[in-house]
């Protein structure tokens, strides 16, 4: 029924196709139109996702494809339409039925217009030569803020700020961001630019990448930009733009740059992306999301005697890179935000928990850098009355307590231990000694209170060591930062 109604349809406008490029319109009969459904959505939006669908399709005759608006306000007008079983010719014949437009087929174009505009048809139809792959593209502006700025996204977790943006894929409207964005989240705000706060549906991790996405409700789809995901690979050298909230900064940012490496999962550009820009839109000169500003690595720090030191002095590779995931359409797993939280919690606390360890090793060793910290520590952790604000916020009062009870043992031992160091009073070639000698049998009392310590450390990080060996984390992401 669908059909015949579609053929109907296009004997009814044959009066107002008029000057049909038989090249543009055979190709265009050739292609599907994009699936999902249009629910109120604005005509620029439909005929521009038409327009980019011709444009990417590879077929000579459609590379630089536009589709002009001629019927004043036509672009503004809400329509609800559905291209199931359509080709991209009938999508186009549909989008002008429902605007009340007429439909002017030019070669490499199409214009949509008032009936009383239209000219008459073409008697003999223009050739058209083959264009090269790029050819059109290069003459099309660059995308700018004004034409994606409604799809950014701000991302507010009460622990940091980052970045989201909104796109389609697989016919579903999508807020984009990085899973490290959560992680440890009291609060989470996902404030669109103009929308006000996005209440999404449902939410999804990437298993093998730095990745999640929340369904948005078909309202808050309404009222905010809906990017596109670019097809194919990228190129090296390709321009780029990121937007996003750069330094968590709370207002949007433009940085461009270009592509300098490609990979299968990754990536890696020249633009200035910074912490607050993970889960910003990597978008290439049209506006198409190319990838997810997510993590840079930072320069190479090398011995002097290492061969590597000049290898790399004088190239790029010894500063900081920045990279940008791409994403994936499979790997998508659904799950509850409560669940994938408290695994974030459990991966933060287990952070503060090695941390605070890591301070007083150095402290114990002797390192003066971490005096302070160490102090801090002792004071927040080592007594009932808690005398200062503990630094770490801790999530699971198992592994506060946990590290509350190493704490206060770190402390007598260290009472201890500077009264015998007191009363001995070692020179420092001998208190070198003893650092030397660790592992071994003591023979005084100052090293068996520096073995007492050092042992009790080593016992409390190897089974700390061995829950999180055997903890199954939800996504690889999780897991690789588990591992260090």
């Amino acid at each position: 029924m669908r059909t015949r109604q579609l053929s109907m349809l296009c004997v009814l406008f044959g009066m107002l196709s008029l000057g049909r490029g038989d090249a543009t319109t055979d190709a265009l009969q050739s292609l599907s139109a994009p699936t999902g459904e249009f629910v109120r959505m604005p005509a620029k939006y439909v005929l521009q996702k038409l327009e980019r669908t011709a444009d990417g399709s590879g077929l000579a005759a459609l590379q630089g494809f536009k589709v002009e608006s001629r019927l004043e306000g036509l672009g503004d007008q809400r329509i609800s339409i559905h291209f199931e079983g359509m080709n991209l010719f009938q999508a186009l014949e549909a989008v002008a039925e429902a605007t009340g437009a007429g439909v002017q087929y030019n070669a490499g174009s199409v214009v949509l217009m008032g009936p009383a505009a239209m000219v008459a048809p073409v008697e003999e139809p223009v050739a058209v030569e083959p264009v090269e792959k790029d050819a059109g593209k290069k003459d099309k502006p660059a995308i700018t803020f004004s034409d994606i700025d409604s799809a950014l996204v701000f991302v507010e977790t009460g622990s940091g700020r980052g970045s989201g943006f909104i796109a389609e894929m697989d016919g579903k409207t999508y807020l984009f961001s990085n899973q490290h964005n959560f992680l440890g989240a009291d609060n989470i705000h996902l404030r669109a630019m103009h929308g006000g706060l996005l209440e999404p549906v449902s939410f999804e991790f990437c298993k093998t990448r730095d990745l999640v996405r929340f369904e948005l409700k078909t309202d808050d789809a309404k009222n905010v930009k809906v990017l596109q995901l670019a097809e194919g690979n990228p190129e090296i050298n390709q321009p780029i733009t990121v937007y996003g909230n750069s330094a968590g900064g709370n207002v949007a940012t433009e940085l461009k740059g270009k592509i300098l490496g490609v990979g299968p999962s990754d990536i890696e550009v020249d633009a200035d992306i910074v912490p607050g820009n993970s889960g910003s839109p990597v978008l290439d000169a049209r506006g198409r999301v190319l990838g997810v500003a997510t993590y840079i690595t930072f320069g190479l720090e090398l011995a002097k005697d290492d061969h590597g030191k000049q290898i790399y002095q004088g190239t790029r590779f010894k500063d900081a890179r920045r990279y940008g995931v791409r994403i994936p359409g499979q790997g998508w797993v659904a799950a509850s935000m409560p669940e994938f939280l408290n695994q974030t919690y459990r991966l933060v606390d287990l952070q503060h928990y090695f941390e605070a360890l890591y301070v007083l090793v150095q402290y114990w060793d002797g390192h003066d850098d971490y005096a302070d910290q160490a102090r801090t520590i002792m004071s927040a952790y080592s007594s009932a009355g808690n005398r200062v604000k503990p630094p770490y916020a801790f999530h699971s009062s198992e592994i506060e307590n946990e590290l509350g009870m190493v704490v206060k043992a770190f402390q007598r031992n260290h009472d201890e231990l500077m009264a015998r160091v007191k009363d001995s009073a070692p020179t420092k070639s001998e208190l070198k000694e003893l650092n030397r000698n660790f592992g071994k049998r003591s023979v005084n009392q100052i090293e068996t209170v520096d073995s007492r310590i050092r042992n009790t450390f080593l016992n409390k990080v190897k089974r700390m060591q061995d829950q999180l060996n055997q903890y199954e984390w939800m996504s690889r992401f999780l897991e690789d930062t588990a591992k260090p």
